[in-house]
């Protein structure tokens, strides 16, 4: 098959499932931080300092917002074109390093599970893939200046950009690309320039990072926590060749055999995040949580060292016929693309992975008995998924506010209120008890389930 055309068809098919799964399942991903960058990007325009936001990641916001303002399959999309960029350029950074069958690197990060559901997300993993896939396609490139410019804005996009950054200034140095290092900060530039105006000081680029700080209110967990979780990100077959493919590079690591951009950018631009991560969960710090998704924002360095692997056992170990090594490569290829849909731990869960949670469910179930009340200028909630369902700015003080029971005391009458004891008690501290017992307060409607393994109980009330 022609190599192009292999991978148009690869950038078709997934353009195909993905806009499949857009249509056809409801899903977001997750019930938190999805929904939440959604808000931020969907507010925005209303509230000009949200592009200034360092949690909601500044360039994810900005990128995010137009598609955003078309509701949750805006933001779906908007993962999407980013995703068909990032393999399209998977490809091209293969083809540059002058590896085999580069258009089977982009079958192997098509075929990762995670990296699907986090696709039909509003998390911010797949614009940092694709930003990590800019700096590395201009950099193999020669347009050294290009690629530190968009490495700069990684760090708008998630805070490890900072990781790959330094990545970035190592390979720089080791080619003695002296002008490429100042624009290494070009991003911290404009928006330190451009956030003056919200923030009061250039420095809130770095002042204002909310995982500045040596513990973590999330604790710390096992050291060898993502060498387990990696292969619930990309599966068996891609986990498999990823070890291989690392195995190799490190026995070659200053050979001739492994060309310098594989050496830093692929290899330590991986290690990096990866150990860095690693020692986050392990030691407590930076508010890290573990999780695996993590691991897909550097999506373009496993595919590519995962390729690595491919080629070395199927082309160096060199199989005593030609048609056996054709066998064994097609029965892979079978196996690679069914792995997401077979039975087994990291295979794609529809259910659990691309449709509504039960949490999310009783969110609109309580939502649809609220429209049967007359209808409140001010709601008191915490859970995000409410302004999704109620189509509510999250962040507009008139309409929505968080549960608080002074704020509560002076609400005015008929002002209603939604409890709920994943977030609401935890953050506010407001039990049902105290509300169900509080004078200015009518209850209307309480319903409960279980939610992952523990009882989810809603609550709705109206002010007196």
């Amino acid at each position: 098959m022609n190599k192009s055309l292999a991978l148009y068809f690869l950038l078709i098919a997934y353009a195909v499932l993905g806009s499949l799964g857009i249509l056809f399942f409801n899903g977001t991903g997750d019930v938190g931080d999805s929904i939440l960058h959604y808000l931020f990007a969907k507010s925005a325009p209303f509230h000009p300092e949200l592009y200034f936001d360092h949690w909601a990641k500044p360039l994810y916001v900005l990128l995010a917002s137009p598609f955003a303002q078309f509701g949750f399959t805006g933001i779906k999309v908007f993962n999407l074109i980013n995703t068909l960029f990032t393999l399209y350029l998977i490809y091209q950074s293969a083809v540059a390093l002058k590896l085999n069958t580069a258009w089977m690197a982009v079958l192997l990060a098509m075929c990762s599970p995670l990296y699907f559901v986090l696709t039909l997300s509003g998390l911010t993993e797949p614009l940092f893939a694709l930003f990590v896939a800019l700096g590395l396609y201009f950099s193999l490139n020669q347009r050294y200046i290009a690629a530190a410019i968009f490495v700069s804005f990684l760090p708008y996009v998630r805070s490890e950009g900072l990781i790959i950054s330094g990545v970035y200034l190592v390979y720089f140095l080791s080619i003695k690309h002296w002008r490429a290092i100042p624009f290494l900060l070009f991003g911290s530039l404009v928006y330190g320039i451009a956030g003056y105006f919200i923030h009061g000081s250039f420095f809130w680029v770095f002042s204002k990072i909310p995982y500045a700080t040596l513990s973590s209110v999330y604790g710390s967990g096992d050291l060898m926590n993502f060498v387990y979780q990696l292969y619930y990100v990309v599966g068996a077959p891609v986990y498999l060749l990823l070890t291989v493919g690392l195995i190799v590079v490190t026995k070659n690591f200053f050979s001739r055999d492994v060309n310098h951009e594989l050496r830093i950018l692929v290899f330590l631009g991986f290690g990096a995040y990866f150990i860095a991560h690693t020692l986050f969960w392990y030691l407590g710090i930076f508010n890290s949580m573990g999780l695996k998704r993590v691991l897909l924002g550097v999506m373009p360095c496993m595919a590519i060292l995962a390729l690595y692997g491919y080629n070395f056992l199927f082309e160096k170990l060199h199989l005593k016929s030609l048609r056996w090594s054709k066998v064994f490569s097609v029965l892979f290829t079978a196996y690679l693309l069914l792995f997401p849909v077979l039975p087994n731990p990291a295979a794609i869960n529809v259910k659990r992975d691309l449709m509504l949670t039960k949490e999310q469910e009783m969110a609109i179930q309580v939502s649809e008995e609220l429209k049967r009340f007359k209808p409140s200028a001010l709601i008191f909630y915490n859970h995000f998924y409410l302004s999704l369902v109620l189509n509510l700015d999250h962040f507009d003080s008139n309409v929505r506010r968080e549960l608080d029971s002074n704020l509560i005391h002076q609400s005015p009458s008929g002002t209603k209120i939604i409890w709920e004891n994943m977030y609401a008690e935890e953050k506010s501290g407001l039990t049902k008890a105290y509300l169900d017992h509080h004078p200015g307060l009518t209850k209307l409607y309480e319903c409960s389930g279980e939610v992952h393994q523990k009882e989810m109980v809603w609550a709705l009330y109206e002010r007196k």
